[in-house]
């Protein structure tokens, strides 16, 4: 639909003004569904415990396994069963898998010989091929940049980093030449990123990092204000990309991104900014914006019981983040462009067939009266949600669509309007 919208929101938060969120310049495009409601998954996660709970979010992307666990363990035709398993129930969406890069002087932890060599990345193509699973990234090892920090290998540059990838490459190709490379899964942006992209950018056909902007240990407002961290990082990679001074071996090539982590805090021992809903608007506001900013393989950290990361908790009870994320599984369809001037609403909106579809998110403390006026389409549906209902076990609940609808405070609400030409669609 090429229609312009001509399309007014009036936020009338009891303020000194009414903040107004009207339709940017920015054409539509279609919305990558892997872009919005991808998750890490790993064999740890009791899966068939949540089945019905899990597909209402629409999963439209894996990775796996999700973590630093990838250079914990060995890929195994039994762990992959297991993965094969869950990516089943989950309804089979395409995966990114990692091969294994690090390992710990004299192996693994239960004694057993590391398989990271570009023999054991091929290796893991053959098993993925006999289970069937459907592979659309291989992601050479997980935060590489950690290796000489985190895990006291000072070995570990970019230049070595950037010659594992070559050689599991490769290896890999030799089994399945049509096989997509991802990389290099840094923790969060940074001088390893620009120095891998530098040093090995045309290994990839996906340049992945991470984004953890802190470790739960700020204020709210800080927590909410990280949120630029996502444009600001695409941005980047973007320029990068672009210079033949910072690129120089993969100049032409088309880019693509995919952030194979993010949360507001990296901290799984520490529920402030994760569990709660200043965690779960972030991380709803992190997938949309990855979307809109063109990312193709988008995988929030992470699924079920990673301590106080995962959208359900280990005792199987979500978290805002999951009713969050489940609202989310109606960004379909094709954008509609929106800008706000009120910073603490935060606005995005997806067409498909007869039905806008608004995402309202404030971060705001107190309550908003919203008001929106579409020429052309009606308010017909309101359902929000508070920390506070999903602490009750409640769904999601509908609000009065009579104007001014009032968003509660740190909420998230979906709108969805019709258009008076469309009565036979079907309400999303």
């Amino acid at each position: 639909m090429t229609r312009l919208l001509t399309l007014a929101l009036l936020v009338l938060a009891g303020r000194s003004h009414a903040a107004t969120v009207t339709p940017g310049p920015a054409p539509a495009r279609p919305i990558l569904p892997a872009s919005v409601s991808g998750f890490n998954l790993g064999n740890w996660m009791p899966v068939v415990e949540q089945v019905p709970a899990l597909n209402a979010l629409n999963p439209a992307a894996l990775r796996w396994p999700g973590g630093n666990i990838g250079d914990e363990q060995n890929r195994t035709p039994e762990a992959l069963q297991t993965l094969k398993t869950n990516w089943t129930l989950l309804g089979r969406p395409p995966l990114l898998l990692q091969t294994r890069v690090f390992s710990r002087p004299g192996g693994n932890r239960d004694g057993a010989e590391a398989r990271n060599t570009p023999a054991d990345a091929a290796d893991l193509v053959r098993m993925a091929q006999e289970l069937g699973l459907n592979v659309a990234y291989w992601e050479i090892g997980n935060e590489p940049d950690l290796y000489a920090t985190n895990r006291s290998d000072p070995s570990w540059t970019p230049e070595k980093y950037c010659g594992v990838v070559r050689a599991q490459k490769a290896a890999i190709l030799k089994v399945d030449p049509a096989a997509r490379i991802a990389g290099p899964a840094v923790s969060n942006p940074g001088p390893f990123l620009d120095a891998a992209i530098k040093g090995c950018g045309d290994a990839f056909d996906l340049i992945t990092w991470h984004l953890y902007p802190s470790n739960g240990d700020g204020t709210d407002a800080a927590a909410f204000a990280s949120i630029d961290q996502v444009q600001g990082t695409l941005t980047r990679v973007q320029t990068l990309w672009a210079d033949p001074a910072t690129n120089p071996l993969a100049q032409g090539r088309p880019l693509a991104q995919g952030v194979t982590e993010y949360a507001q805090s990296w901290r799984s021992d520490r529920a402030t900014h994760l569990s709660d809903a200043v965690g779960g608007l972030w991380a709803a506001e992190a997938a949309l914006r990855l979307s809109e900013g063109g990312v193709v393989f988008d995988t929030y950290f992470s699924l079920m019981a990673t301590g106080n990361h995962g959208l359900v908790d280990d005792a199987g009870y979500p978290r805002f983040s999951y009713a969050a994320f489940r609202e989310l599984a109606h960004y379909r369809g094709e954008t509609v462009n929106l800008s706000s001037d009120d910073p603490t609403v935060w606005v995005h909106a997806a067409r498909q067939g007869g039905f806008i579809t608004v995402f309202a998110l404030n971060t705001a403390a107190t309550a908003t009266p919203l008001t929106l006026s579409v020429p052309g389409y009606s308010l017909v549906g309101a359902k929000t949600v508070t920390d506070a209902d999903v602490n009750a076990d409640r769904s999601p609940r509908s609000l009065a669509v009579a104007a001014p609808v009032g968003l509660p405070p740190l909420s998230l609400t979906r709108l969805v309007l019709k258009a008076f030409s469309s009565p036979s669609a079907e309400l999303p």
